[in-house]
C-alpha cells in the first residue's frame, strides 16, 4: 500500500512539474458509448484486398503512406527498415513468377499429400515435412503450405496482381526485435492506405525473393537488409469494409488489488 501510495504521490509531483512548466497536455474526454473516430473507423474497416481495379495509385498517396510509416515506433529509435516501391508491372510480373517457382519447389519438397498414400514417397516426403516443421513451425503451418500449393497450381496470385507493390526491407541489425518494428511500420502505412481509400495486403511470400541473387541485385537489397514483408497497394473492387468475425479472446484485467476475466 505504501509502494502505491508513493505511485501516486510521484504522478502528482509529474502533474505539478507539468504545469508550472506552462506545458499542461490536453486530456480529451471520450464518454461511454461514444461513437468510434475516424482512427478506430480506419481500423474496424481495413481489409486484406486480393482483387484490385487496374487504376494506379497516384504517387504522392504512396508518398504521404510512406511518411506514416517513417514515423512509426521503433525500439530504441533505430528505425531498422527501407521501403521499395514497385510499379512497373513488367517487374511486378517477374517477381510473381519467381515467387511462383519457389512454390513449386516448396511443394514438391514438403506437400506429401501430392503423393499417393502408402507410397514411399509419400512417407518419405512426410518424414521430412515433419522434421523441418519442429524446426520452422510458422513457415510450415497448414495455412500457408496451403497457398503456397495454390500458387504452384496457378491458382492463387502471390501479388494479386496490384498496381503498386511495396517491400518493406529489414535491417538485421536492430536491437530487440526488429521485425515488431517493421510489423508496427507497415500497419501505420496500411492504416494510411486505408484512410486514403484504397486497398491493401501484407504478402508473406515475398520473403522468397531473398533466396535470389538476380532479384537482390534488381532490387538493391543489400546486407545487413533483406525483405521482410510487401504490401500491395491499390484500389479495391467492389465493396470490403463488409463486416468480418473475429474471435472475442479472454482478457485478463488487474486493478485495485482484483483480478477480473473480461470479454
Amino acid at each position: 500500500m505504501a509502494e502505491t501510495n508513493a505511485a501516486v504521490a510521484r504522478l502528482d509531483d509529474a502533474e505539478q512539474i507539468e504545469a508550472d512548466a506552462g506545458r499542461v497536455s490536453k486530456i480529451t474526454e471520450v464518454p461511454v458509448g461514444a461513437d468510434w473516430n475516424a482512427v478506430e473507423r480506419a481500423m474496424l474497416e481495413r481489409r486484406s484486398i486480393r482483387k484490385y481495379k487496374r487504376r494506379q495509385v497516384p504517387p504522392h498517396l504512396i508518398r504521404r503512406m510512406l511518411e506514416m510509416g517513417r514515423y512509426s515506433p521503433s525500439q530504441g529509435n533505430c528505425q531498422p527498415w527501407k521501403f521499395l516501391v514497385v510499379r512497373d508491372a513488367a517487374m511486378i510480373q517477374g517477381m510473381e513468377e519467381y515467387c511462383a517457382g519457389a512454390c513449386k519447389k516448396l511443394s514438391t519438397s514438403f506437400d506429401y499429400t501430392t503423393h499417393r498414400a502408402g507410397s514411399l514417397r509419400h512417407f518419405a516426403t512426410r518424414a521430412k515435412t515433419r522434421l523441418f516443421n519442429r524446426l520452422q513451425p510458422n513457415m510450415l503451418h497448414p495455412v500457408p503450405m496451403t497457398v503456397a500449393t495454390l500458387i504452384a497450381q496457378g491458382r492463387f496470385a502471390v501479388f494479386h496482381r496490384a498496381p503498386t507493390v511495396i517491400l518493406l526491407l529489414m535491417d538485421k541489425r536492430g536491437i530487440g526485435t526488429p521485425e515488431i518494428d517493421i510489423g508496427i511500420c507497415g500497419t501505420n502505412i496500411v492504416l494510411a492506405a486505408q484512410s486514403f481509400g484504397l486497398g491493401t495486403c501484407w504478402i508473406g511470400f515475398s520473403k522468397l525473393l531473398n533466396q535470389s541473387r538476380e532479384w537482390c541485385a534488381r532490387l538493391g537489397v543489400e546486407a545487413p537488409y533483406e525483405i521482410s514483408e510487401a504490401i500491395t497497394v491499390g484500389y479495391p473492387v467492389g465493396d470490403p469494409t463488409r463486416p468480418i468475425a473475429r474471435d472475442t479472446h479472454e482478457i485478463v484485467w488487474f486493478e485495485d488489488g482484483k483480478k477480473e476475466i473480461l470479454y
